[in-house]
């Protein structure tokens, strides 16, 4: 992103479009990869995706006044899954398998990983993601899920100890495994 997100969000409060482009380039996937991990539904998390950014374009002013409007935003966007939810009333099945993490290893591992990755509840497949593929610190992570800096600390270190064994256990299993743990 060429420009400060204070600077393009004061300048889509202004009414810019270009901006508000920009700021879709700079945002959407994150956005996008973020409402997926929580709903596990593609058409669901577009949705919350177009929301988002709704409530971006209405609100930009007092976002950009904000000290950490990257973080305000993905609190948003997380906020807005749960609300989907609730108005659907129930968790649907991924459609498909791309979410946004992008696995280098082969067809398989990365079927494997996804698969196991989705059997981890789901605070601990979000703090995951922010984590590991948004880049976010525990601290950020824990301002965006409204929940003390232990709580996301323990949460991290869950998902990775489950991953880490089930793995393990798959190597045992099945032979050597060159995935991401």
């Amino acid at each position: 992103m060429n420009k400060d997100l204070h600077m393009l969000l004061s300048e889509v409060a202004d009414g810019n479009m270009d901006a508000f482009g920009e700021l879709y380039d700079a945002l959407s996937s994150r956005i996008l990869s973020y409402a997926r991990i929580i709903t596990r539904n593609k058409e669901l998390a577009e949705d919350i995706t177009h929301d988002v950014f709704l409530q971006i374009y209405r609100h930009a002013m007092r976002i950009a006044q904000v000290s950490k409007p990257a973080a305000y935003i993905m609190s948003a966007t997380r906020n807005c899954s749960y609300n989907m939810l609730k108005r659907e009333s129930h968790f649907t099945a991924l459609n498909d398998g791309d979410f946004g993490i992008k696995v280098t290893e082969s067809l398989h591992e990365g079927l494997l990983f996804e698969e196991v990755f989705n059997m981890l509840p789901i605070n601990q497949r979000e703090t995951v993601y922010l984590h590991l593929i948004c880049g976010y610190k525990h601290k950020e992570i824990a301002d965006i899920q409204n929940v003390p800096l232990v709580t996301v600390k323990w949460r991290y270190g869950k998902a990775l100890s489950s991953l880490k064994k089930y793995f393990m256990e798959y190597e045992s299993k099945e032979g050597k495994f060159d995935g991401l743990i």
